[in-house]
Formats: structure tokens, C-alpha cells, sequence
């Protein structure tokens, strides 16, 4: 499968050059990274949950975990109670997609759309992918002084992280290129 980016690092300094809270410790760049270090922990955790019928037995699809991470905190204007963080890392995707940075299917751009839009919205999805987003961002909810939740969580192994309070590292990769490699997705 042909990457929906041409070049990681360049994808990266674009998506930072749009970034509004970009030097924030709670939400910048190393939370973005830990949040797809989780994903792709969850990720990997899913090809072993049991199959549910109506579930997505593809499972989630790795570029658009790494794409959420790194774009679904990119527009906060500050670490406060900033809920239209979501709609405009939204935007931001779609101006990504006009200028030709990021290379999506119309209904692949929605899903992430969608996960990134409502993340903060404290709802669960059945879909493997915007799930397995949201779980991977809520799992690292401690770096604000709250508990994860394991009502909050829509996998399996999202859940059973929560209850067990197994829960990841604050920290993430030193680089994009490892979020990269942990996922599974072409860096280029």
C-alpha cells in the first residue's frame, strides 16, 4: 500500500508549523507521540479480541492512528477546556488533503474526521480505528491528574488497561519516525 504522505518529516514540520500550543508540555508534540505509541499498542492487542458481528475484522488501520496522533491535539489554542480543538484539528486535516500533504480517500478522511472532531467528546465508536484512537488519548488522561476510565473506552484491551490501571507510559518516542515503525506504517 502506497503511504498516504510522501515524507513523514516533512509531513511533521508542516503539521507544526500549523500547530497553536505547540510548546505545551501536556498537549504538544511528545504527547502526540505517546498517544501513537498507545495506538499501536492497541492495535496490536486487537487481532486478539474476539470478533463481534458488525465489527471490522481488518481491524484499525494504522496510517490514520498514526495521522490522529499526530494532528488530534495540533490546534488547541491552550491546556484549558478547549473543546473546538477537535473540529479545528478537523480543518486542519482537510487543508492537509487540498494542498496535497496528505493523500486520503474520501471515506477514509472521514473516519479520521470523525475521530478527530469528537474526540473530547467522551463517547465510545464500534469502529476499530477511531476507537483505538480514543482509547489511546484517554489512557494517557493521567498526565492531567485523572484516572482513566474504563467506561470511557470503546476496546477491549482499552478497557481492560483501565480496570487493571496497566496503563502506558506519559512519555512518547523520542521521534515520529519510531511512532512510525511501532505502527507499522511507511516513514519515507
Amino acid at each position: 500500500m502506497t503511504s498516504v504522505w510522501s515524507d513523514l518529516d516533512d509531513l511533521v514540520r508542516i503539521v507544526e508549523r500549523h500547530a497553536t500550543h505547540l510548546q505545551s508540555t501536556i498537549h504538544g508534540p511528545s504527547h502526540w507521540r505517546a498517544v501513537g505509541a498507545v495506538a499501536a499498542e492497541l492495535a496490536g492487542a486487537f487481532r486478539a479480541e474476539p470478533a463481534t458481528p458488525g465489527s471490522a475484522a481488518a481491524g484499525p488501520d494504522r496510517e490514520l492512528l498514526f495521522l490522529f496522533a499526530l494532528l488530534h491535539d495540533a490546534m488547541r489554542e491552550d491546556d484549558g477546556r478547549d473543546l473546538e480543538h477537535g473540529p479545528r484539528a478537523e480543518i486542519l486535516l482537510e487543508r492537509l488533503r487540498i494542498d496535497g500533504t496528505i493523500t486520503l480517500t474520501d471515506p477514509r478522511a472521514a473516519t479520521l474526521g470523525e475521530a478527530l472532531r469528537d474526540h473530547t467528546n467522551g463517547t465510545l465508536s464500534p469502529d476499530p480505528t477511531i476507537g483505538v484512537c480514543w482509547d489511546a488519548d484517554r489512557l494517557l488522561i493521567g498526565r492531567v491528574g485523572i484516572v482513566p476510565d474504563a467506561r470511557f473506552c470503546s476496546t477491549v484491551d482499552g478497557r481492560r488497561r483501565a480496570v487493571a490501571g496497566d496503563l502506558p507510559d506519559l512519555e512518547g518516542p523520542e521521534s515520529w519516525q519510531r511512532v512510525a515503525a511501532m505502527l507499522g506504517v511507511a516513514a519515507r
